[in-house]
């Protein structure tokens, strides 16, 4: 018998089919048997074991992890022992077999494997470690410790990376079991430290459990106090520690102690993966661009070596080994940030995650762009970006054109008109606006295709260049929501400073046909342009009229006319169409009743105040002309009197009686016509 692979497991129905059918490679390519110890499992857990091992035993759980794997290896008659728990999976076994069946294997006391403890299925994240899991049966090989056991063996101990362990005991998204495992390890640990409060490693396992469950300031202070422990000459035995201690800092963001704990392992012995990530992070967060850039480098420098020793230190969880791609995301940011943008492109160019190549996006098209390499930011859109990536990458491809000149956001449409997204229609639309200055036929019949309504809002400009060449916006918007099309144009007008011209021009030879659609159209434009205030002052009139008298149609084509006649405000959909509403009553009241008319004005501008400066023009046009028409009305009352004064003096009393009645008719209580009876009657 070569190999016995030893587990105790107890109620792990949810993983040990998993773990068992793992294993079925190594039991084919070996003479190996499966010894299961279960420590008191109320599941279907024997069940399971059952159907691919009968060497099933029985053992009551007694809090002691080493003492029950000791019971396990017990019963192993193979000449190496595997050690593996049922929430592990054994990939990539076969350089393990190999070596299985050489003689060389007996100069070795152990072998080690990796061992990654996977934190995030979907984005493969992980944090590793070399662990000792093959054991020479010996006699002497045991555990020791009631928790985190540890291997004791004699004989030189080999790595062989490339066999691994996927571990999924973690995985945050199972809360009862963390918090199970939270419950049992930190109950132990304190019971152990009761009996031996300066050892070191159970202070950092207790540190290590309270950062597990999020509580980081009781992670802390155990992690500070295994640290006050430690002997005043440092040695590598401990570095177990200050890499843990690296990692509880940096998850409170305090990066000055990162660095300081980092810089103090580095004097200690070099080499050490997550130190040398841990420091780069640091100088990176502390705005360190160079320094972070050295250490990230190093570390990347480490982890292409790593793969090339079989010499390991087993104490400690390499957390920072799945970071690469992490690594080169924040290299290409920082080289970005150092103005360095071939190097930053340099790295950008060796991510492969998915996660991480968005993340990064903005930086490439940053880069590109500041590189004038505009064929090379459609060959990145070509390669990596999927079809749900679409209007993320298009929104901020958008979004960074904005800052650089014309010819740039003219050189990057030509690289993208013939994407398969709406986007494509507006490169299409700058280019020929800047070659042709009109809009070709066959860019028309583009148009019509596109459903405007989920039109994205940074592809907004799709419209400022069609009412540039009056294209016929009421054959493709109809069915609309007027917050969208209003979206759209505040859009078009922080980037067009002659928006409002551009709308002015389009309105001047539009008319509406009757349709509701039409009519929403034309008001929404006109309020825009007015919002922007942009115009002169008579082509600011212009418009307001024009919008309220559009907006006046489109109420009495949605509305019954009771809700026009009665001002119903409180049944209309919004403040605006309560405007409309003061506004059709004010032009009932306009030269009828001025006060009226005023007071509907006011009221308008209460509901609506964004109109404030065009409600305003009006009631300063409504003082104009009363006061004019009441310089007029003086005049004329001063002409009847001078007038009746002459026939007076000429002795034509009847006639002056006759025309001062009807100017008292008009006029009472005018004091001058009372003089003027007065002399008619004493004559």
């Amino acid at each position: 018998m070569i190999l016995s692979i030893c587990m105790m497991v107890k109620n792990e129905e949810a993983n040990l089919e998993r773990c068992l059918q793992s294993l079925q490679p190594i039991r084919d390519g070996l003479d190996a048997e499966l010894i299961i110890v279960d420590t008191g499992s109320t599941d279907n857990t024997v069940g399971i074991a059952k159907n691919f091992t009968n060497k099933i035993y029985f053992h009551q759980w007694d809090n002691n992890f080493s003492e029950m794997r000791n019971i396990s290896i017990g019963y192993a008659t193979g000449k190496w022992i595997f050690i593996i728990d049922a929430d592990e999976q054994l990939e990539d076994c076969q350089p393990l077999i190999d070596f299985l069946r050489l003689p060389k294997r007996d100069k070795y006391g152990s072998v080690a494997i990796t061992v990654k403890n996977m934190v995030d299925l979907e984005n493969n994240e992980y944090s590793s470690m070399i662990a000792p899991r093959f054991f020479k049966n010996d006699g002497y090989f045991r555990f020791e410790g009631v928790i985190h056991n540890q291997p004791v063996f004699k004989g030189e101990a080999l790595a062989i990376p490339q066999v691994y362990l996927l571990h999924f005991g973690y995985l945050p998204t199972d809360k009862e079991l963390m918090e199970r495992k939270f419950q049992r390890t930190g109950t132990i640990l304190k019971s152990e430290l009761e009996k031996d409060p300066k050892n070191i490693y159970y202070w950092t396992q207790l540190s290590v459990t309270y950062g597990m469950h999020k509580d980081f300031p009781e992670a802390i202070e155990y992690a500070e106090k295994a640290y006050s422990l430690l002997p005043k000459k440092r040695t590598p035995k401990h570095m177990f520690l200050f890499s843990h201690m690296a990692l509880t800092y940096q998850h409170v963001k305090n990066y000055e102690k990162v660095e300081q704990i980092c810089r103090e392992a580095m004097t200690i012995k070099e080499g050490y993966l997550d130190i040398y990530f841990y420091y780069a992070e640091a100088h990176s967060m502390l705005k360190r661009n160079r320094e972070a850039i050295i250490y990230y480098e190093k570390y990347l420098d480490l982890l292409d070596k790593r793969e090339q020793t079989s010499k390991h230190d087993v104490t400690i969880i390499e957390y920072s080994l799945g970071c690469q791609e992490l690594a080169y995301w924040n290299l290409s940011v920082l080289y970005a940030k150092e103005k360095e943008y071939d190097r930053a492109l340099y790295y950008s160019k060796q991510i492969t995650n998915s996660k991480y190549i968005k993340n990064n996006m903005v930086n490439t098209i940053e880069c590109y762009l500041k590189l004038d390499q505009y064929v090379n930011v459609r060959k990145f859109y070509d390669k990596w970006v999927q079809e749900d990536w679409k209007s993320f990458f298009f929104e901020n491809l958008d979004k960074i054109v904005r800052q650089y000149d014309r010819k740039v956001h003219i050189d990057v449409a030509r690289n993208f008109c013939n994407v398969n997204h709406q986007y494509a229609l507006l490169c299409n639309l700058i280019v020929e606006d800047t070659d042709n200055g009109y809009i070709s036929e066959k860019m028309q019949q583009a148009v019509e295709k596109i459903r405007m309504e989920s039109l994205p809002v940074y592809c907004s400009d799709i419209f400022y260049y069609l009412l540039k060449w009056h294209y016929p916006l009421e054959k493709i918007v109809v069915n609309f929501k007027e917050i969208w099309l209003t979206c759209a144009f505040d859009f078009v007008g922080k980037h067009h400073d002659d928006l409002c011209t551009v709308i002015y021009n389009y309105l001047q030879k539009y008319t509406c046909n009757y349709r509701v659609h039409e009519y929403k159209l034309a008001k929404t434009l006109a309020r825009c342009a007015i919002l922007l205030n942009k115009l002169s002052m008579d082509q600011y009139k212009e418009l307001l009229d024009r919008y309220v008298q559009e907006g006046i149609h489109y109420l009495q084509i949605v509305y019954s006319p009771l809700i026009l006649e009665g001002t119903m405000i409180y049944e209309v959909k919004n403040d605006e169409e309560a405007f409309l509403l003061y506004m059709y009553k004010a032009q009932i009241y306009r030269t009828s009743q001025p006060a009226e008319y005023v007071k509907c004005l006011r009221q308008a501008l209460q509901v609506f105040p964004v109109l404030n400066s065009g409600i305003e023009m009006l009631l300063v046009e409504i003082q104009v002309t009363r006061k004019t028409e009441q310089n007029e009305f003086d005049t004329y009352k001063q002409e009847i009197k001078n007038r009746i004064q002459q026939l007076i003096d000429r002795k034509k009393m009847n006639e002056a009686r006759i025309i001062l009645e009807e100017y008292k008719s008009i006029v009472p209580n005018d004091m001058e016509s009372i003089l003027l009876e007065s002399r008619i009657l004493i004559s």
